[in-house]
């Protein structure tokens, strides 16, 4: 009989949580030397590995071995290593690949702002502004691997979400969307290969355009979707409806509300602004936006919302939360109406 898992200890729970950044670290390590790509075949001994990583062969064991216990690969015999379900989600190019999101969101970089999060803790401000002096999307700007790496993430993470969307929403009848710093594009061309009858803008700043550009070009959309570059602070273009995808959780109330509220300014007749976003509830079960909402505290200096949360910032925008939609993602289809 197979024996049942057993409840950690006190102990063994709170060693677990503060041993986790060293999880972080030999997972991005494992990801950036694709090691779930050479493992695509099947099992293989630990000398190969290391030969095509160009690794030391004893410490590229111990970073498996560790992060093999908490089912990221498997030693299937002495050092040797297979796949799991967990680490084929690291394999580049692979459908549901995290491998990029993984990437960003363990990096260095990471550790090093969230290292100084005491920093927020103590004053409600970013720990990226005292790490770097800037502004998180101004050091992605400036920072072109950071810059790039952000922006691979967000698609992977779009890759990961939008299918549930679409499963559940219906952008049918739409007219134009303008996706709102839409990156490079994952979202509203996905959108628009699924609904011909629309048109879309994608609307962003001007690093990322380039990006976002050869992505509409590839899948043959120019046609149907513009590319218009801006600071949605000020202005967003004129548009049926609007789209935005992890946007808003980027930003205090204050600068969240400026955002929607030139949505609806901008809007032509009654139409909707769509938020995908994590929806948090209360209580202590687990939950992905939780862990989020610190990512938000450390770098933009947004936040996760309630739904009452969201109802509020469209209530002082000219907007009104007409239904949450929950998603097989971890984000949910919020929708605003023209108040």
């Amino acid at each position: 009989m197979p024996m049942q898992p057993q409840t950690p200890t006190p102990n063994e729970q709170i060693m677990q949580v503060a041993t986790s950044y060293i999880a972080s670290a030999c997972l991005c390590i494992a990801a950036q030397l694709k090691v779930a790509d050479l493992l695509a075949g099947g099992p293989k001994p630990l000398f190969e590995l290391a030969r095509d990583t160009r690794t030391n062969e004893d410490a590229l064991y111990r970073v498996l071995r560790a992060i093999a216990s908490v089912g990221v690969f498997t030693e299937t015999a002495p050092r040797t290593f297979a796949n799991t379900p967990a680490s084929e989600t690291l394999r580049s190019g692979a459908p549901g690949s995290l491998r990029d999101l993984a990437i960003w969101i363990s990096d260095p970089f990471h550790l090093q702002v969230h290292a100084a999060l005491m920093h927020s803790v103590k004053t409600g401000e970013p720990a990226v502004k005292k790490v770097t002096g800037m502004d998180a999307f101004d050091y992605f700007a400036k920072d072109k691997a950071e810059g790039d790496g952000f922006n691979a993430a967000m698609t992977n993470l779009s890759a990961m979400v939008i299918p549930a969307v679409l499963e559940v929403y219906d952008f049918s009848g739409f007219g134009t969307l303008a996706d709102i710093a839409g990156g490079h594009g994952f979202v509203l061309t996905s959108i628009l290969q699924k609904h011909s009858d629309i048109k879309g803008i994608l609307f962003e700043v001007p690093h990322v355009v380039p990006g976002a550009k050869a992505r509409i070009e590839s899948l043959g959309l120019g046609s149907r979707c513009q590319i218009v570059e801006g600071d949605f602070f000020k202005s967003v273009p004129p548009a049926d409806n609007y789209v935005m995808k992890h946007v808003i959780h980027d930003w205090e109330d204050a600068r969240a509300i400026a955002i929607l509220r030139n949505c609806a300014h901008s809007m032509r007749g009654k139409g909707k602004v769509i938020l995908i976003e994590s929806v948090l509830a209360a209580g202590n079960e687990p939950h992905f936006a939780k862990w989020i909402d610190i990512e938000m505290l450390a770098f933009p200096g947004g936040r996760e919302r309630t739904e009452k949360e969201f109802a509020d910032l469209f209530s002082k925008s000219g907007l009104k939360l007409s239904r949450v939609v929950p998603t097989k993602s971890p984000l949910s289809v919020v929708e605003g109406i023209k108040a």
